[in-house]
């Protein structure tokens, strides 16, 4: 598989917001947050956040409540 530079630098950019979030997370342990208000929260557009809220509940830092809120694990 062939992964172009630009593929690369999305997965780069994906990677930091992942891990700024996460501090996030380790630094307000009570944080229940939606993607509508973690969008605001970190300015960015819904489905970037989404994208790494899921990538954050995939690797078990994260869970999701019934009403979509995500929390730590």
């Amino acid at each position: 598989m062939i992964t172009s530079d630009a593929g690369r630098e999305v997965d780069a950019a994906l990677f930091k917001l992942a891990q700024r979030i996460r501090e996030e997370f380790e630094e307000a342990p009570g944080l229940r947050i939606t993607v509508i208000e973690a969008s605001r929260f970190w300015g960015l557009d819904e489905e970037t956040c989404g994208r790494v809220l899921a990538r954050l509940l995939a690797t078990g830092f994260l869970k999701q409540g019934l009403d979509g809120r995500y929390r730590k694990a």
